[in-house]
């Protein structure tokens, strides 16, 4: 079972991430070469309408990994894969919509260290 258990709303946003150096010789000629042995991917959650409480949770959670410093398992919806990701960012926010409901946003970026 993953840690991160909550579930998001739909559209889920997925994207996948190559890491190319660019090395560009005196005549003009350029030469790539890939750095990393496989992609990166990395994903965006959406949660709308959630209870204050479930927004807490979350948050404690957040807080728990230190923001980006640990990383932790998910598994998607999408393709109900387990992958090791970390949040994207230090910071988590979440917006009051009306008593008692929130909406907020996850950015996720998998780890392949």
């Amino acid at each position: 079972m993953s840690d991160f258990a909550w579930i998001p709303d739909f559209v889920v946003v997925t994207d996948s991430e190559w890491k190319t150096l660019e090395s560009e010789a005196e005549n003009g000629t350029k030469q790539y070469r890939s750095v990393w042995p496989t992609n990166k991917s990395s994903f965006r959650l959406t949660f709308k309408n959630r209870t204050v409480a479930v927004a807490q949770a979350v948050l404690a959670f957040f807080n728990l990994k230190k923001g980006k410093a640990t990383s932790f398992t998910w598994t998607s919806p999408l393709d109900s894969v387990e992958y090791t990701v970390r949040f994207a960012s230090d910071k988590l926010s979440y917006e009051y919509i009306s008593y008692g409901l929130c909406d907020f946003t996850i950015d996720f970026e998998e780890d392949t260290t």
